[in-house]
């Protein structure tokens, strides 16, 4: 009777795992108008096919958020430049929400799904904001980049020499201060996951001017291997 009921808590821990370990679908909810104030162009992930409700309503949620607080944030704006436009007898610009999203790594019980933010609210140019979004399928938890790693490694020195040694290549490009920025390094440092490896990355103007863009270093899997928890390594 104890053999036939440990057979069946391996065959349900095998079904958990398999469960969680297997990819998540994730579809886009586009909301698109355009009106006397802005442009609105949002793609809104939606996570579904998680064992986890819990989980998979909690990350929904927060994906949506990320989207409508930008529609919000950027429409606010767009009210009350209208009204000093209109005070003032100066052209309105036509502001504009746009949100795009790209899933870098559904696998392993893992999904990486960073959010590009875009705000015009009439100045010389937009804004883009880059927002990590890392999630554990097993505990529903969204993960910071030591949460990856075991504890007493020093991931964190590994990767900021690959990250100097990309920007020493093109030095040209970044800031004088860039390599100081790098070396200070905080634990909920931006970053995203790929087949490949983790992309950390430093939003505009950050650690290089504008034209610079988002800068992105990929650190591969080969380099961080051995100080990664087994689980997300393997």
């Amino acid at each position: 009777m104890l053999k036939q009921r440990n057979i069946w808590m391996m065959v349900l821990m095998l079904f958990i795992l398999t469960a969680y370990s297997h990819p998540l679908t994730v579809t886009t909810k586009q909301m698109k108008y355009t009106n006397e104030l802005m442009e609105v162009d949002l793609n809104i992930p939606i996570v579904s096919g998680s064992v986890n409700p819990s989980f998979q309503r909690q990350v929904n949620r927060l994906l949506r958020k990320e989207s409508l607080d930008l529609k919000r944030q950027v429409e606010k704006e767009a009210h009350e430049n209208m009204a000093i436009s209109k005070k003032e007898g100066f052209p309105y610009r036509l502001h504009a929400a746009v949100s795009n999203y790209e899933v870098t790594y559904n696998q392993r019980g893992i999904l990486s799904i960073p959010v590009k933010l875009y705000s015009y609210t009439g100045g010389a140019h937009g804004m883009t904001v880059k927002v990590p979004n890392n999630f554990d399928f097993y505990t529903g938890k969204s993960l910071q980049l030591g949460d990856l790693f075991k504890k007493g490694t020093n991931y964190k020195q590994v990767i900021k020499e690959e990250i100097i040694a990309q920007i020493k290549k093109e030095n040209d490009l970044y800031f004088d201060n860039a390599l100081a920025i790098v070396q200070n390094m905080p634990n909920d440092q931006p970053y995203y996951m790929t087949k490949g490896g983790i992309v950390v990355y430093y939003g505009l103007y950050e650690i290089a001017p504008y034209a610079a863009g988002i800068r992105e270093f990929l650190i591969p899997f080969s380099t961080l291997r051995p100080y990664m928890k087994i689980k997300l390594a393997r």
